[in-house]
């Protein structure tokens, strides 16, 4: 009988052992904080520790610290703006229906302005310049911050919205290409170098280590190249929105397959799982969070599994990386920008 009771005296210790260590190996993402933004942005930027948010029809700009979760500024009285960021002490704006890019203190008012035309949109920042979007026209320029005047110009007669700075020059991806115009620019110091790669509608480019993958939103293409030649090519599904790091490897969604396909550097794929199709991806030291518009959901991903799934405000459309554990959720039909932390 004692031989017994010690056998179950020790099953019971290992199984509190076996318990203890899921437990404390447990990922866990949780809400921390949730703010009432008191419009409906739908595009935002996060920039030295600011998010700067736009609703376009409501012709409003919304700021939020990271670190305090406040809101510390709001301006309106805009005609259409589209695009906004917070760079040292003040916020930048393009207002597309005015044609304006515009310089604004950080209590609002408006600094500096030049008169662009030609539908401003979407801009970066990049070494002390604004890269703008003019979007009828197909032109990418180039506003010196310090002199506020335009030093570069690149018309390259395809209009879009996406591009990105790499060590090439900013990559500007043709979205609403024509058959037979290139896929890519590299846009440097004046130079356009077009790349062409058979792509239907170029949406995003990441640069990595062994080489840049370019991803094609309607047909699902990934291409890596390597000096601007292809070395492979992959289909995967179709409406590949957003494409992320996921350690050495590269982690792409879908807006219609419930699959997340990851692709290592040599073009081997496999396949993630995930409840729902997923609009946005991002890296998060060991983990990947992905969010679903049409569930209202994000979901934390470790070594390919779903381990954490949690609800989100409505309509979620971008996750903000504060930090290697830390991200923000714009719910923009709630209104919202939530909060979480990962333990």
């Amino acid at each position: 009988m004692e031989g017994i009771q010690h056998l179950r005296y020790k099953l019971g210790i290992a199984a509190l052992l076996v318990s203890l260590t899921i437990l404390l190996n447990a990922a866990k993402i949780l809400e921390i904080a949730r703010i009432n933004l008191g419009v409906n942005p739908m595009r935002g930027t996060i920039n030295e520790g600011v998010i700067t948010l736009v609703d376009s029809l409501k012709g409003t700009i919304v700021a939020v610290n990271v670190k305090t979760k406040k809101i510390i500024a709001r301006f309106s009285g805009f005609s259409y703006p589209v695009w906004g960021m917070y760079v040292d002490g003040n916020w930048y704006i393009t207002d597309m229906f005015e044609g304006k890019f515009l310089e604004l203190s950080f209590s609002g008012q408006a600094k500096r302005w030049i008169v662009l035309g030609g539908d401003p949109t979407v801009f970066i920042y990049h070494q002390g310049v604004f890269y703008v979007s003019l979007f009828s026209q197909g032109t990418l320029i180039g506003i010196d911050k310090q002199s506020f005047r335009i030093v570069e110009r690149y018309r390259t007669g395809i209009s879009s919205t996406y591009f990105t700075p790499t060590s090439k020059g900013i990559a500007y991806l043709c979205y609403w290409k024509n058959e037979g115009e290139p896929d890519v620019y590299y846009l440097h110091y004046g130079s356009m170098n077009p790349i062409y790669l058979g792509l239907s509608r170029p949406l995003r480019y990441l640069e990595g280590a062994s080489g840049d993958y370019v991803l094609d939103y309607k047909n699902g293409w990934l291409v890596k190249l390597v000096k601007g030649k292809i070395v492979w090519k992959r289909n995967l599904p179709d409406f590949a929105y957003d494409l992320s790091f996921y350690g050495t490897d590269i982690a792409i969604g879908s807006l219609v397959s419930p699959v997340i396909s990851v692709v290592d550097k040599n073009g081997n794929v496999r396949k993630i799982d995930v409840p729902h199709p997923v609009l946005c991806l991002e890296e998060f030291g060991a983990y990947l969070v992905a969010l679903s518009v049409e569930a209202e959901e994000i979901y934390l991903i470790k070594d390919d599994e779903v381990v954490e799934t949690r609800k989100t405000g409505k309509y979620p459309l971008k996750i903000f990386k504060i930090s290697e554990n830390e991200l923000a959720i714009l719910c923009s039909d709630s209104g919202e920008l939530v909060f979480y932390k990962i333990f």
